[in-house]
């Protein structure tokens, strides 16, 4: 099938360029209802994700249209291609070019070889451990789960003779957990995504979520203003996303980058300095892989060290754009730890905050405001259970003030400090 696509694709001329993704997913599905198979189920798909270049002359200047379709093997390909190419007459982007076949790919573990021989048997193992775990937890009982077990193979070719092939799995599992009655009754749900079936860790997760939703039982709002903030778990997911962003290629080609190199990332910090890489090196984390979307090899890039910006983030569209080298795409957030326990950062006064409706800081801009689902605030050394309200503030004036704890946690896609204390933010609750 690829010679076919391959070769459809070399006979236009009004094609300069193109890349071809095949895609082949064997997913393993369980849905259940309380402690009940609501059904299983296996799906295989097999897609090829074609993109096409248009380079073309306007006014005296090159331009690059560009389009992308999937196809799905029994198609016919010609009309797909004659209305891609009609799409891609109205795009008139800077010409970039695609990357040639010198790449060096680095290995990443991303596969789970149980998943990959057999997902039936990973997914009869997470049902049964699922729920012997929510029988031993009281008070608490499962309203609803999906697990999806997956296995993909990935095969890259493109026009310029460029060829790459991967596989990798992946588990994403959801949950509802619930608690109380009637009115009172309230819910705790959670999303976990992990490469390999050992990180899954049910049991340890549901008796957390459990815990979470009876302390939701008692929890109050917070106190309205400004409180030293300690972020954790799933806060952690997001709140780096505009460093992330401001340290791509997108943001300094369009302009709104604050980053410069050799200069701060944070003006006049006055707590511990920031160091951030991308790493697309680590073991079972998400973002990890050999290749981004382009065929690029993925790089271990020093992105941030002591507060000092060293270098983007590039894919070759915007290496291309900017003149530098690129890096491949932004892989996983990796930080570096500081110097107290997270236990140490919970002081007197403080909020710890786990959970939220939702916590994105604008890539842009910085600002930030998130809906609390799970908090605590420490009284007399005790954790006293928070919910509602909301935390704002500008990443880039949270971080003047900010501590990393000396232990460290690994997530999807995020590996450093287990807690960030940010001081000075505003809270609003009773």
């Amino acid at each position: 099938m690829f010679d076919y696509i391959t070769g459809e694709l070399s006979k236009r001329a009004d094609i300069s360029a193109w890349q071809v993704m095949r895609v082949d997913t064997r997913s393993n599905q369980l849905f259940l209802i309380k402690d009940g198979v609501e059904s299983e189920r296996r799906v295989d798909t097999v897609k090829y994700h074609v993109t096409i270049h248009q380079e073309r002359t306007e006014d005296g200047k090159a331009v690059l249209g560009e389009s992308s379709f999937v196809y799905i093997e029994g198609e016919e390909i010609g009309p797909k291609l004659d209305l891609a190419v009609t799409m891609a007459q109205g795009v008139s982007n800077q010409p970039w070019s695609l990357p040639g076949p010198d790449q060096r790919y680095m290995g990443s573990e991303v596969k789970d070889a149980s998943i990959a021989m057999s997902a039936e048997k990973v997914i009869e193992k997470i049902k049964e451990e699922l729920i012997h775990s929510v029988d031993g937890l009281e008070g608490v009982r499962l309203s609803s789960s999906e697990v999806f077990a997956d296995y993909h193979e990935y095969q890259f070719v493109n026009s310029l003779g460029l060829k790459a092939s991967e596989a990798d799995t992946a588990i994403l599992w959801e949950y509802v957990l619930l608690t109380g009655e009637g009115h009172g009754e309230v819910e705790s749900s959670g999303i976990k995504q992990v490469r390999f079936y050992k990180d899954l860790k049910v049991r340890e997760t549901l008796k957390k979520y459990a815990g979470y939703a009876k302390d939701s039982l008692t929890a109050k709002p917070p106190e309205s203003g400004v409180f030293d903030v300690v972020f954790a778990e799933e806060a952690l997911d997001n709140l780096f996303n505009s460093f992330v962003a401001h340290a791509g290629g997108s943001a300094a080609y369009q302009g709104w980058s604050r980053f410069e190199k050799g200069r701060p990332v944070i003006d006049n910090p006055e707590g511990e300095l920031f160091t951030m890489y991308s790493n697309p090196q680590l073991p079972g984390f998400m973002k990890s892989g050999p290749f981004d979307d382009n065929g690029l090899a993925n790089k271990y890039t020093e992105v941030i060290k002591d507060n000092i910006f060293k270098k983007r983030t590039l894919d070759k569209r915007y290496a291309d754009y900017l003149g530098e080298e690129p890096t491949g795409r932004f892989a996983n957030v990796e930080v570096e730890c500081g110097i107290n326990s997270t236990e140490k950062l919970l002081t007197e006064g403080c909020y710890y905050l786990l959970r939220f409706s939702t916590f994105e800081p604008n890539p842009v801009t910085g600002n930030f405001s998130g809906e609390i689902r799970t908090g605590y605030k420490i009284v007399g050394g005790e954790r006293v259970p928070i919910k509602g309200g909301s935390v704002t503030g500008v990443i880039q004036d949270a971080f003047r003030r900010a501590w990393f704890s000396s232990d460290k946690v690994s997530r999807s896609a995020y590996r450093g400090p287990a807690a960030v204390k940010l001081m000075g933010l505003n809270l609003g609750g009773e």
